[in-house]
């Protein structure tokens, strides 16, 4: 990633924390309301595995999660380009702290440079995040280094010809349409925030539509290419937008706009 596109990434993210501004509690109730999935992921994850690193953490809602559901003696370090992000979780895990089983690590990171040793981790879990930088194969091969032999990544990826990707990347490409025409920069984006705050009500999907810097979408094909270094892969697709009609559980969803990847090394 270049330094204009490391500036301008951890900008956006500075501004926009993923997820909303609230308690944690808020925070939590909310996404898990929209994603009643991830909890069941992320017990699963914690029950697997003593030795975690979340690549994009944001505001820390799982690794609260995640640091809840662990056994003793585990470790958990959590990652993040967007110091503001950082600076949320960090007081989260603070305040939280005598709920938790094991205490949270936090550092601004890379996810296409691991400032970490090869072979260091267990467990790797990034939610939503590589689809939003600007080399994720780069990012995905930084994965599979510092995992230990026979250590498995959890990432989750938008999916192509999920419904609900398709109408965003359909609204970036108008937006980008006009903004060569008029010669602007996210000009649907900037109206919106002068008119006011569009994200109070339409969440993290108005910043997809309209702010993210970059947004890529997969199909099963180029999930297989994206994890090629990988010794056994699976792939899911879940997420639905349909809440708590959807229920808690794992499950393969048809109209799904997540792939959630296992990948063992």
């Amino acid at each position: 990633m270049t330094g204009t596109s490391l500036a301008t990434t951890r900008s956006f993210w500075d501004a926009n924390p993923c997820g909303i501004h609230a308690p944690y509690e808020e925070q939590r109730r909310r996404r898990y309301a929209v994603e009643p999935w991830i909890p069941a992921l992320l017990q699963r994850i914690a029950s697997r595995h003593s030795s975690i690193l979340e690549v994009g953490c944001g505001q820390g809602v799982d690794s609260i999660e995640l640091c809840t559901s662990l056994r003793q003696g585990s470790s958990y370090v959590g990652i993040d380009y967007s110091p503001r992000s950082l600076a949320v979780a960090i007081a989260n895990a603070k305040l939280l702290d005598p709920r938790l089983a094991v205490r949270p690590k936090y550092q601004v990171g890379n996810a296409e440079a691991l400032e970490f040793d090869a072979a260091t981790f267990d467990a790797v879990y990034s939610l939503g995040v590589l689809h939003h930088t600007v080399d994720e194969r780069a990012a995905t091969r930084e994965i599979h280094r510092v995992l230990a032999p026979g250590g498995k990544a959890y990432i989750c990826l938008y999916r192509k010809p999920a419904p609900k990707v398709a109408v965003a990347k359909l609204l970036r490409a108008i937006q980008r349409s006009l903004d060569l025409l008029i010669g602007s920069d996210r000009c649907i984006y900037a109206l919106l925030k002068r008119v006011g705050s569009p994200n109070q009500s339409f969440g993290t999907m108005f910043h997809e539509c309209f702010g993210v810097p970059y947004m890529k979408w997969y199909n099963r094909a180029e999930i297989s290419a994206l994890f090629a270094d990988f010794g056994a892969v699976k792939a899911f697709s879940i997420g639905a937008n349909l809440g708590g009609l959807a229920g808690g559980a794992v499950r393969p969803s048809p109209l799904g706009y997540f792939w959630v990847v296992e990948a063992t090394k």
